[in-house]
C-alpha cells in the first residue's frame, strides 16, 4: 500500500511503516506568544508566593533554561528542579517544596492553556493513522503537562508511542530518545520518517540514527541552532505541515 508514495517524492520510493512527530512548533505553536503567556502566568504565580519580579531577568532565565539541556552530553532537566533554580535565581533564597510544587503546578496549568491545534491537522493526523504507525517524540522537561495537553486536543489516541525526553533523561538531538521511540513503536530508522522544526534537535538527530527528517518551517522556532560544517540535509523541507500529504498520502494530497 506505502508504494503508492510517489517515486518524485524525496522521502523515497521505500516503504515507511511510522511517521514520527515533534511537538512543540510541529504539529502546535509553541512560540513567542505561548512562551509569553506562560511567563505572565508563571510572574504572576512567584509574585503571590516571594514578592515583585524581575520581568526581563525572568525571560533571560528562561531562554537560558531552554537552551541548557543541548549542551554537553545532551541531559534533559525535570521542570522541578529548574523551578527550584530559577527561584533561587531570582529571589536569592531557598524554596519549600511546597512552594516549588505551587509554581510548578501553574507552570503545567498555563502550558495546557497555551496549547491548540487547527482541525486540519487533526484531520491530517487521522487519515496517517489509516497507512501509518505515528508516534511523538518531545523535549521537554514535563512529560504529564505533554500528556495532559495532548487529552486536551483529543490527540492521545492517535499516537502509537509518545516519549518525552525527560522521561529517557536526553534531549534530541542525543540518540536515546529516537531509539526509544522507534522501539516503542516496533520499527527500525529506515522504516520510519521523523518530522520537526528544531535544526540540531530534530534534522540532525533523527538524521544521525538513520531516519528520514522532514524539516517543518510553519512557525519561528524559539531554541535556534546554525548549521555547521558536516551537518546533515533534510530529506524534505516544508512550509507547512499540511504539505505532508503530498508525500505521504498521495492519492488524497495536504490537507489545506
Amino acid at each position: 500500500m506505502n508504494d503508492e508514495t510517489p517515486p518524485h517524492s524525496p522521502l523515497g520510493p521505500n516503504r515507511l511503516k511510522a511517521v514520527i512527530f515533534d511537538y512543540g512548533n510541529t504539529l502546535v505553536q509553541f512560540a513567542a506568544p505561548q512562551i509569553e503567556h506562560c511567563d505572565n502566568a508563571l510572574a504572576a504565580c512567584l509574585e503571590r508566593l516571594f514578592g515583585p519580579v524581575d520581568r526581563d531577568r525572568l525571560r533571560e532565565l528562561g531562554h537560558a533554561d531552554r537552551r541548557a539541556p543541548y549542551c554537553g552530553e545532551y541531559h534533559e532537566i525535570d521542570v522541578a528542579t529548574i523551578t527550584t533554580n530559577l527561584i533561587r535565581q531570582l529571589f536569592s533564597r531557598e524554596p519549600d517544596p511546597e512552594h516549588v510544587e505551587q509554581v510548578v503546578n501553574e507552570r503545567m496549568r498555563s502550558f495546557i492553556e497555551a496549547i491548540e491545534i487547527d482541525a486540519q491537522l487533526t484531520n491530517l493526523l487521522l487519515r496517517l493513522k489509516q497507512r501509518y504507525k505515528l508516534g511523538l517524540l518531545s523535549n521537554f522537561p514535563c512529560a504529564q503537562s505533554i500528556r495532559a495537553s495532548l487529552e486536551k486536543i483529543a490527540l492521545t489516541g492517535l499516537f502509537d508511542a509518545v516519549v518525552v525526553s525527560v522521561e529517557v533523561g536526553h534531549v534530541k538531538p542525543h540518540p536515546l530518545p529516537f531509539a526509544t521511540i522507534l522501539d516503542r513503536l516496533g520499527v527500525e530508522a529506515a522504516e520510519a520518517v521523523y518530522i520537526g522544526d528544531n535544526w540540531l534537535g530534530d534534522i540532525q538527530g533523527a538524521k544521525r540514527i538513520g531516519l528520514r527528517a522532514v524539516h517543518t518551517q510553519q512557525w519561528d522556532t524559539p531554541e535556534k541552532f546554525d548549521r555547521q560544517a558536516g551537518d546533515h540535509d533534510p530529506d524534505l523541507v516544508i512550509e507547512h505541515l499540511c504539505d505532508l500529504g503530498d508525500h505521504l498520502l498521495p492519492e488524497s494530497g495536504g490537507c489545506r
